[in-house]
Formats: C-alpha cells, sequence, structure tokens
C-alpha cells in the first residue's frame, strides 16, 4: 500500500523548483527595471493632456511652454518641451511627443522601450 501511494505523490522536484525561481527573478528584475521609464511615462502623459487643457490659445508656442512648466513640476526628464508636436486638424488640437528609452540589463543585453504619448483638446 506504501509503494502504490508513493508512485502517486507527484510534487514539484528541486530542479523545477529551482527553473520556477529563475522565471521568477528574471520577471521580477524586468518588472522592477521597467516601472520607473513606466511611472515617467504616465507622468508625461499627464503633464501633456494638463498643458493642454491649461493654455487658452493652444498654439505650438503656449503649449510648450505650459509643457515645460508640468514637467520641470514633475521631473521628468526622458523629454524636453521642445520635443512637443502640436497639429491642429478642425476645431481639435492635438498634442503629442514620441521617445525611446534604452534600459541596460546584463553585459551587452538592453531593453528598448518605445512611448507615444498624446493629448486632444
Amino acid at each position: 500500500m506504501t509503494m502504490t501511494m508513493q508512485r502517486r505523490q507527484r510534487g514539484l522536484s528541486m530542479i523545477g523548483f529551482l527553473f520556477v525561481a529563475i522565471v521568477l527573478m528574471v520577471v521580477a528584475l524586468l518588472t522592477f527595471r521597467m516601472a520607473p521609464a513606466y511611472i515617467e511615462f504616465y507622468t508625461v502623459q499627464k503633464a501633456l493632456e494638463a498643458a493642454l487643457a491649461d493654455t487658452n490659445d493652444p498654439t505650438l508656442t503656449n503649449v510648450r511652454r505650459a509643457m515645460d512648466r508640468k514637467l520641470s513640476a514633475d521631473y521628468a526628464e526622458a523629454i524636453s518641451a521642445k520635443d512637443v508636436n502640436v497639429v491642429k486638424n478642425g476645431n481639435v488640437v492635438t498634442a503629442s511627443v514620441s521617445w525611446e528609452k534604452r534600459l541596460p540589463l546584463v553585459y551587452n543585453v538592453s531593453l528598448l522601450l518605445e512611448f507615444d504619448a498624446s493629448a486632444s483638446r
């Protein structure tokens, strides 16, 4: 009876446990490495929306000036106000900005993140 119970018992072997632990550590490493870049993306997105909403006359110069104030207050360093593009389509004004962030991981391996933020009014 004990022989049949031992054959039926299954679990995670030591090698299986190590494999799962390594995969979880890699995922955690990538998550912790990418988190600041995504926090900065949401900061830029929020600043872009606020700059467009706060400007009475949404011209390129006025939006860039407002964006510069917002970015300096939030310590966002990924972009500058010069990177903002403003396009007017009829009555809709759209401000957008795109940038890339390269995060070195190990030796010559890097992670490239591409961000596009836009806001319309």
